[in-house]
């Protein structure tokens, strides 16, 4: 369950931040209306997709929000704590469990697929793969709208090369607050990442990683408090109680900044629609959890959730 602290007026959830930006979705049709405009208004950039049970859950990385839980005042964390716990990650699966044969991106990726903690944000390059995640069936989510997001594709595109695949990872080089905002880490200049298909779900779910700092310049921090006309009083510190990347909003009818700039757009999924829209999803299109969770993991989590729940087995 989410826990915040009202930071400033006007501020209560995450879902403060997103409601001036929300794309409503009543219906399947609905959906598929608003991604054509999305695509047809914006379609010289590709876009990412994620999907969240929850409209009014934060979007965090697990390492971020790892780190969040552990203050015992929920301050969120800083890059530095960030740069920490990754540091003390390598070590342990280098010296201990002596994975010691791999760039430091990839050790995060498989360890991610594993659910450790990290930075890596995923994504799907598959808008449906992202509303399946969405409104797939869970006892937390079910009596709460949804949210899909679309970011569009970052310029930088991270590949495992000389400069990205190294034993040590890139951003630890960024060692304070002014070399990291010459490189524009933590300002929302995300990054991304399409892996190797370590894993069968990387294949299945068409899916990538996201990666940037822990947000401490908000470049889009005009936007944020100025959404449609109205003015926002988010501190910095809600915006980091929100999100562990540094979010450009945007909306479907405004164009980006730049082409350097990677917007934003937040669809909310009425739960009203879950049923109809995962109905969709499953017999017409084949997204279901034994293709989407496409291993023992999966399944084995799959059965662990419905077992004994009352839920009934795909």
């Amino acid at each position: 369950m989410e826990s915040y602290r009202n930071t400033s007026t006007g501020w209560v959830s995450p879902a403060s931040v997103w409601e001036p930006w929300d794309i409503p979705v009543h219906s399947w049709e609905q959906f598929l209306e608003q991604t054509r405009a999305l695509t047809e208004t914006h379609g010289y950039r590709d876009m990412l997709w994620r999907g969240s049970g929850n409209a009014d859950w934060a979007l965090f990385s697990s390492l971020y929000r790892t780190l969040l839980d552990a203050s015992p005042t929920r301050t969120p964390p800083t890059e530095d704590q960030m740069v920490a716990a990754e540091v003390e990650t390598l070590r342990l699966a280098r010296e201990d469990w002596r994975f010691d044969d791999m760039p430091a991106l990839e050790l995060l990726a498989r360890l991610q697929h594993f659910g450790a903690p990290t930075r890596l944000v995923d994504v799907s390059e598959n808008p449906l793969v992202a509303l399946w995640f969405a409104v797939e069936r869970a006892l937390n989510t079910a009596d709460a709208d949804a949210r899909v997001f679309a970011f569009a594709k970052p310029a930088t595109r991270i590949t495992l090369n000389s400069v990205w695949g190294g034993r040590d990872l890139r951003w630890h080089e960024l060692t304070n607050d002014v070399r990291r905002l010459a490189r524009r880490w933590g300002t929302g200049s995300l990054k991304y990442w399409r892996p190797p298909a370590y894993d069968s779900r990387i294949s299945s779910q068409n899916a990538g990683f996201i990666v940037d700092g822990a947000p401490f310049a908000f470049e889009g921090d005009r936007q944020l408090r100025s959404a449609r006309g109205r003015s926002m009083p988010w501190s910095t510190e809600d915006l980091r109680h929100t999100s562990s990347l540094a979010l450009r909003l945007s909306h479907i009818e405004r164009d980006p900044i730049s082409e350097s700039s990677a917007p934003v757009f937040t669809f909310r999924i009425a739960r009203e629609a879950k049923a109809e829209i995962r109905q969709k999803l499953e017999a017409n299109f084949g997204y279901r959890a034994s293709t989407l969770y496409s291993d023992m993991v999966g399944l084995s989590d799959y059965l662990t959730r419905h077992i004994g729940s009352g839920a009934t087995l795909e």
